[in-house]
């Protein structure tokens, strides 16, 4: 992971309903948790969230690694940051922390594209231009 600051990091208190029943966070919840950071981050890029009839990210692929089990009610970091984008492509790195400690990390590639068409869409200037101000390389 790059060592660049995150865009977006805020508390997170785990809940019963994110849990197994041994109280571990379950696997999804963690993708699930990283999804709401996806939405919240491209609607700070953006001014809006991904829709239906506008260019919007696709998950194209995930990697994740599991470090440390969360538990029922442990207060958490949740982090996410665009490590690196391309021509209509991408990568989001995503962490679950405790104190200071990752417990949980993802890299995910996005691609952008038109929801009603299926047609990926180029990362335009304005886009890119905030891309580069937090950090994320292009190439």
């Amino acid at each position: 992971m790059t060592g660049q600051p995150w865009s977006i990091l805020r508390p997170h208190r785990i809940r019963w309903i994110e849990c197994d029943l041994y109280a571990h966070a379950n696997h999804t919840a963690y993708l699930t948790l990283f999804e709401d950071l996806r939405i919240e981050h491209w609607e700070k890029l953006t001014g809006a969230p991904p829709g239906y009839d506008r260019p919007s990210p696709v998950v194209a692929q995930i990697d994740v690694r599991y470090l440390r089990a969360a538990v029922f009610r442990d207060e958490v970091m949740l982090g996410v940051r665009c490590a690196s984008f391309r021509r209509t492509s991408f990568v989001h790195e995503y962490a679950m922390m405790k104190e200071g400690q990752d417990l949980c990390t993802a890299r995910i590639v996005c691609v952008v594209a038109r929801q009603d068409t299926g047609e990926k869409v180029p990362i335009w200037g304005e886009l890119r231009e905030t891309l580069l101000a937090e950090g994320a390389i292009e190439g």
